[in-house]
């Protein structure tokens, strides 16, 4: 089955993690057709009979899943940075409203 995704919509790292996650049952292999459209060839592996449109809504439910991910979590970075500044910052330098805030 071939499927091609628009760069401009999901990212190299969304793109990867779908790949990485279908790996088990599938072999696939990338190509660029040009800057913007990605070829993603892929192959059944240990003849698992998957019919095509099944496996397509699956890696287009994956790339829509990962796609949201990496928006939460642009979206949270500066929340979590927050986070571990004052779980690993010194004790004595907090006061409780740094702590409430």
């Amino acid at each position: 089955m071939e499927v091609n995704v628009d760069r401009r919509i999901y990212n190299d790292s969304v793109i990867s993690k779908v790949i990485y996650w279908l790996s088990k049952d599938y072999v696939i292999s990338r190509s660029l057709i040009d800057e913007n459209i990605e070829k993603i060839f892929i192959l059944i592996k240990n003849n698992l009979r998957e019919e095509e449109e099944n496996l397509n809504e699956k890696f287009h439910n994956l790339l829509n899943d990962f796609k949201l991910r990496d928006i939460i979590a642009q979206e949270t970075r500066d929340i979590k940075t927050i986070l571990y500044a004052k779980a690993f910052a010194d004790d004595e330098n907090l006061s409780e409203n740094d702590i409430t805030d």
